[in-house]
């Protein structure tokens, strides 16, 4: 579970980062 929930977590940072990023391009 350690290993499958690692990166589904980076991805959502990511994921997060990118919106906060079009918001504040917008």
């Amino acid at each position: 579970m350690k290993k499958w929930s690692k990166p589904q977590v980076h991805e959502i940072r990511v994921g997060m980062e990118i919106n906060c990023y079009a918001c504040a391009e917008r």
